[in-house]
């Protein structure tokens, strides 16, 4: 998965400003915002300027689908050590006991997986 772009010169959010709220406008801006689907910064960016927000908080479908694919990155990269590490030992066209079409159709696997979160994440999941 690719990592998102730097933003650059003007686009680029590196300050800050501070308001005082009381406890209760604190609550209320937080489940305001939480209504909309949009972070507390981006619901006061857009009450202030009507500004569109950056991004939405994911509904509970979408968070689980992208901790999926968070374990299933870790799973694969797991698998890939295993392999470097095995493919040292390399010796008779096998990898210490595990055979090379194995760690390949497990490496394939994991990339449908990967894949099929992916096209779930793109498609109607967008919040």
């Amino acid at each position: 998965m690719m990592a998102r772009p730097q933003k650059m010169g003007d686009q680029k959010r590196d300050l800050t400003i501070r308001v005082r709220v009381t406890s209760a406008e604190k609550q209320r801006i937080w489940k305001l915002a939480a209504e909309a689907a949009v972070t507390p910064s981006d619901f006061l960016r857009l009450k202030a300027m009507g500004s569109e927000p950056l991004r939405q908080v994911p509904t509970p479908e979408r968070e689980s689908l992208l901790k999926g694919l968070a374990e299933l990155g870790k799973v694969g990269s797991n698998v890939n050590q295993i392999a470097h590490t095995l493919n040292r030992y390399h010796s008779n066209g096998y990898l210490m006991g595990i055979h090379e079409e194995a760690m390949q159709t497990t490496l394939e696997a994991l990339d449908e997986l990967t894949a099929q979160l992916l096209t779930l994440l793109s498609h109607g999941h967008s919040r």
